[in-house]
C-alpha cells in the first residue's frame, strides 16, 4: 500500500495551527485563567456574605 503525498490542503491547515496555538497559548488561556479566579473570589466573597462571614 502506498501513502499519498501531502496535499496542499494539508499544508496549509498544518501552517495556521501555529498562530491558532499561539493566539490560544498567549492570549485565551491567561483570559480564562484570569476569570477562572475572579469568578473563584467572587464565590468566596458571596459565601462570606451570606453564611460564614470575614476571615478572622
Amino acid at each position: 500500500m502506498e501513502l499519498a503525498a501531502p496535499s496542499v490542503a494539508d499544508e496549509t491547515g498544518h501552517k495556521r495551527e501555529w498562530p491558532r496555538f499561539l493566539l490560544l497559548a498567549f492570549v485565551g488561556l491567561p483570559i480564562a485563567m484570569v476569570l477562572a479566579i475572579a469568578a473563584y473570589g467572587f464565590v468566596v466573597w458571596f459565601l462570606q456574605i451570606l453564611f460564614f462571614g470575614p476571615p478572622s
